[in-house]
């Protein structure tokens, strides 16, 4: 029965195809342009509502075979698309007409569409803009190229990822990240395994008309990447070859540099420590001591031809006269960072005929970064081939495949670290050891000098050890030299796909897309120097090896028609099926004693250090959507969709529904609006819809246990406890915009507004402990995120109308609220939660508050009398006398949960100079600017171009933490302070916002602990990219064969204006600082693109 069943339905399929086909005809005819009247090769010609097609030729002729009735839709990038309905005639010529960019067709959901008919919000970033930026990560390019979109670039190591946030923080412990779709498959692996010169379009998808489609995977919005094609009517080769030069070139904090100024500083914190102490004669007693092997610095590190006890004046506190040096400590900004090279070389071929198109290319990469022994080296391959087998039957595949390098030399978060001991160190120090003349000691090993680990291992001729307080037992510097650290990855990612036309406007297509990456990381400890330098360790090994695949298959039928008297009706309606399957493992080993140390070979290390292990995990997601696109008329337009999915992440609730309506409606095309001249265009635009998320873990309602053993059992810990009736994050976002057009395509104004509110948040919660665990996570709690975005673009100069002048300008920007609408449940008291303080964070939230607003103790000054720090405590006034009392008023620790707890409470605040006793508090701050987003300014004259970007953002603190490691107060000798230590608090009466300084007095060691004493505004003003280019005309080109050749020059992050020099608001999430932190580096490029 099944055997017949098949053979009736292969019959009745080829029955169809005959029927669809059988009264076909031939047609031709000539594209010319309006204003011209030239022919116009490469014009595309599509039968609407399949994918069968032509393009024109040299000559603007075309041919392609049709039936009565159908219509052929005829356009160009930059013209406006004419559509011509099949007569008895075989011949239709068409002229086309400049247009605009809402003609041009962009890449959305499963499907294209133009900017005049999407009913969402979808930003295009112009591949121009991706290619004028230097980076080895297409996600750093897309900084400041759409509102809304905030790319943070956390790290100048080359290769590195951004995070990007798309409308705010769509989670507070879930997932926040966009999902990338590259040539219609969801991608899951590095983002720096795409080569940007790949890349033919880029468009971020942002509100629920766009992402919903995408489900459980878009809530955070999502970037769409399509790869280059090849081109029916010309064959190309490109070339286009870099070469770079990066350094630091961005402002980095002040510190003191000088190793007397250094001393007197210090002198000053004893002789203040000894004053604090009752010593009798504070200022003889730090002289004395300054440098000592019982106190101070060690006499190890006295580099001056003089004892420590004669360096500076008790009498003054500076540094005696007529003292010499005896060496010059190295700055240990120079041996950790460098100048960086970079050479990028791409090569691509595409083309074809009527039936077949292709497109290759190779790519070479080597970025050395600005940190000495970091370097990012990638090699990458790509081909794309689609062919038209026959008129109902169009197939294709692309593959691309990357291998890379990646080395990360010192940039541990630890004192080991290279930006640490730059940013941090005392200029007292020296790189190398030293004996007691100053002389640097060779190292018999490596060759050079030896590094100096202060550690205690080497003692000079005068009896001292090399015992520092500054990182102690590490040296960065030596680390990244001796040391490796080093990952290799290789990636495989491609899709086959084929469409077969069932009926006209019936179209069915299949693709499976794949990856496959494989991850090999390093880091080798060397046997002679530093942490494993001792016998019984004799170097160390640590290897881990990943592997991650990701299997994407898609069956989707679609049908589109135009009806009505004049077509004036037009519907696309698909449905679709999708699985997705993820797998990931992981092995590592972590192994001593090493026999060849400079290999990357456990075989080559003896001991074992722990115990090996591995794991896997897996997920999958199958899906089931529909889309139903509606026009009329070009002028009013609806979407909708719904897609059912299901995730193995879950248990007991594993589908989830997401869906999404949106209408546009173009009033410039109403009657009424024909007397506003100024208007070119205007649309208005709405859209509301429910999207999930699965959060970033692979198994959530898992229950996952560790294995664990002593010398006599083995046992199963576990913290955590596993919630089987763990289900999605759900969003709800309702978005109104409009988009306009003014004075002859002058001025592009865009605006939107939404609201996004996700419930059923992921929350981490404390269990009692009966339960036998720590925490659980549950579904509960509520976010908002809302926002007003624009995007406004005026062409001011067009160079047809002023003498081959051009100037554009364009501005983006976000103005963003976050709210926390609804606390989770305490899982102790079983009541909602008042207050959670998110593990001791300097961020806290509570009902009616941001992800990001400061809670924290108030800074409330100096005490001009004594130096002391002083911080706000709120009390309970019980006696409302205004003073406050300790036995009879209440200090109040915590400002929520007390005032949730007395609702009569009369609130007071006083100052003290303890610490622990002031209030924690929200202090009215928030990491969030009140707007942000960039602008855009383009130049061009001739056959010249100028085009530069710059990102801002107004409103917002930041904690700069790197400021407070400067300021701090702890031993001398441990760190550097900045140059802002000068204006400390040294005498009564001093007026000054840095308290006294001392050698780790016990009392004055929480003045640099947390408080707004170290919150910064967040404003900055940064030159993200500027490009200076030459086209040569193609007439004097053609006898040499080249058909378009440009010369560039570039830099990127060229400036930064902030509040501090050295604080970057840029390179995280909150805005805060990172003392161990690999700063954004400043790159300078020439680059030649060649077209053949």
């Amino acid at each position: 029965m099944k055997l017949k069943l098949t053979w009736l339905l292969t019959l009745f399929m080829a029955f169809v195809m005959q029927f669809s086909f059988a009264q076909e005809k031939m047609v031709t005819g000539t594209v010319t342009t309006e204003s011209d009247g030239l022919p116009l090769p490469g014009a595309s010609v599509i039968v609407k509502g399949t994918s069968k097609g032509a393009q024109t030729d040299f000559d603007g002729k075309y041919t392609i075979g049709v039936n009565s009735g159908d219509v052929l839709v005829i356009s160009y990038v930059g013209m406006e698309p004419v559509e011509v309905t099949i007569g008895a005639s075989n011949v239709y010529d068409v002229v086309l007409k400049e247009g605009n960019t809402l003609d041009e067709v962009v890449v959305v959901g499963y499907s294209t569409t133009t900017k005049e008919s999407f009913t969402g919000t979808a930003a295009v970033v112009k591949t121009e803009n991706i290619e004028a930026k230097t980076f080895s990560n297409v996600s750093q390019a897309l900084r400041g190229e759409a509102a809304g979109v905030n790319v943070i670039q956390t790290t100048g190591q080359p290769g590195s990822s951004a995070t990007i946030r798309i409308r705010g923080f769509g989670s507070v412990n879930g997932n926040r990240s966009p999902l990338y779709v590259v040539d219609g498959v969801p991608y899951g692996g590095q983002i720096n395994a795409i080569n940007q010169n790949d890349i033919k379009s880029l468009v971020i998808l942002k509100d629920a008309a766009a992402t919903s489609i995408y489900g459980s995977r878009g809530a955070n919005g999502v970037v769409l990447i399509t790869t280059n094609k090849g081109d029916k009517t010309k064959s190309y080769i490109n070339v286009d070859l870099k070469t770079s030069i990066s350094s630091f070139d961005l402002p980095m904090y002040d510190v003191i540099e000088s190793p007397e100024e250094y001393a007197e500083i210090s002198w000053d914190a004893i002789r203040t420590n000894a004053a604090l102490n009752g010593q009798a004669n504070p200022a003889q007693y730090a002289s004395d001591n300054l440098f000592s092997a019982t106190g101070g610095i060690n006499p190890y590190y006295n580099l001056w031809n003089a004892d420590g006890n004669q360096l500076i004046d008790p009498a003054t506190g500076r540094f005696n006269s007529g003292i010499s040096r005896k060496y010059t400590p190295e700055n240990w900004g120079d041996y950790a960072f460098r100048t960086g090279y970079r050479h990028e070389a791409n090569i691509s071929m595409s083309g074809g005929n009527e039936k077949t198109t292709y497109s290759t290319s190779l790519g070479y990469l080597n970025d050395e970064g600005t940190g000495i022994n970091s370097d990012f080296r990638r090699y990458t391959g790509r081909i794309n081939v689609d062919h038209q087998v026959t008129d109902w039957l169009k197939v294709g595949a692309n593959a691309t495949y990357s291998a890379s390098r990646t080395t990360q030399n010192g940039q541990s978060s630890d004192t080991g670290s290279i930006f640490l001991m730059a940013n941090a160190s005392p200029r007292i120090y020296s790189i190398f050891l030293r004996d007691e003349n100053g002389n640097r000691i060779e190292d018999p090993i490596f060759g050079g000098y030896q590094f100096d680990y202060g550690d205690s291992q080497y003692t000079n001729g005068l009896g001292f050890e090399n015992s520092r307080r500054f990182s102690t037992a590490t040296n960065g510097i030596a680390d990244a030299t001796l040391n490796l650290t080093r990952s290799y990855d290789n990636s495989l990612f491609g899709n086959v796909y084929f469409n077969i036309d069932l009926a006209k406007g019936l179209t069915l297509e299949n693709r499976y897309g794949t990856q496959r990456e494989n991850f090999d990381y390093s880091d080798r400890d060397n046997p002679y120097y530093g942490a494993a330098a001792s016998p019984a360790i004799y170097g160390r090994l640590y290897k881990q090896i990943s592997t991650r695949t990701n299997d994407n298959f898609l069956t989707l039928l679609r049908y589109t028609t135009s009806f009505g008297s004049s077509n004036d009706h037009s519907l696309e309606v698909f449905g679709a099926h999708e699985a997705t399957k993820y797998e990931f493992s992981r092995m590592y080993a972590y192994k001593s004693r090493a026999i060849l140390p400079n290999t990357l070979d456990l075989d080559q290390y003896t001991t074992t250090i722990g115990k090996p292990g591995s794991y896997s995990q897996s997920w999958t997601l199958e899906s089931y959507f529909g889309q139903l696109n509606y026009d009329f008329q070009d002028k009013y337009f609806l979407t909708g969709s719904i897609r059912r999915d299901g995730s193995s992440r879950f248990i007991n609730d594993k589908w989830g529904t997401f869906w999404s309506v949106g209408a546009g409606w173009v009033m410039s095309k109403e009657d009424f609006m024909s007397s506003l001249g100024a208007v070119d265009y205007f649309k208005l635009k709405a859209s509301y819809g429910v999207i999930g998320d699965q959060g970033n873990r692979l198994r959530f309602g898992w229950q996952i246990f560790g294995i664990g053993e002593t010398d006599e059992y083995s046992f199963t810990p576990d913290t955590e406890r596993a919630n089987p009736d763990l289900t999605w994050e759900t969003s709800k976002i309702a978005q109104v915009g409009f988009e306009s057009s003014w004075f002859n395509n002058t001025l592009d104004v865009d605006v939107d507004y939404y609201i996004k509110n996700t419930d059923n948040l992921f929350f981490n919660q404390t269990l009692p402990g009966s339960s036998g665990f720590i925490s659980t996570f549950i579904n509960d709690g509520q976010l908002r995120n809302s926002g007003l975005e624009f995007n406004i673009n005026a062409n001011i100069l067009k160079p047809e109308n002023n003498g081959d002048f051009s100037l554009s300008l364009g501005i983006n920007g976000e103005m963003l609220n976050n709210e926390i609408t609804e606390m989770p449940i305490d899982q102790i008291t079983g009541e909602t939660k008042i207050f959670d303080d998110r593990g001791g964070s300097i961020f806290a939230i509570s009902k009616g508050k941001s992800v990001y607003d400061f809670f924290t103790r108030e800074w409330a000054g100096v005490d001009p009398a004594t130096g002391s720090g002083l911080w706000n405590l709120y009390y309970d006034d019980v006696d409302g006398n205004g003073i406050y009392d300790a036995s009879t008023d209440v200090a109040i620790a915590n400002m929520v949960l007390y005032k949730a707890e007395n609702d009569n409470a009369n609130i007071n605040k006083t100052t003290t100079s303890v610490y622990a006793q002031a209030t924690q508090k929200y202090v009215g701050k928030s990491s969030i600017p009140k707007v942000r987003g960039a602008f855009r300014v383009n130049l061009g004259y001739k056959n010249f171009s100028l085009s530069t970007q710059f990102s801002y953002s107004i409103g917002g603190y930041a904690y700069d933490s790197n400021y407070r490691w400067l300021m701090g107060n702890g031993r001398v000798g441990s760190d550097n302070w900045s140059t802002d230590i000068r204006d400390r608090w040294q005498q009564p009466g001093d007026i000054t916002n840095i308290p006294r300084l001392s050698d780790d007095y016990s009392a004055d060691a929480q003045f640099d602990a947390t408080s707004t004493r170290f919150l910064t505004k967040a404003d900055y003003l940064s030159l993200n990219n500027l490009q200076l280019g030459y086209t040569f005309d193609e007439s004097k080109l053609e006898d040499i064969g080249i058909s378009r050749l440009n010369v560039y020059v570039s830099g990127d992050n060229l400036l930064l204006f902030s509040r501090r020099d050295g604080f970057n608001p840029a390179t995280s999430e909150s805005g805060n600082s990172d003392i161990y932190r690999y700063s954004p580096m400043t790159t300078y490029s020439v680059g030649l693109k060649v077209q053949f």
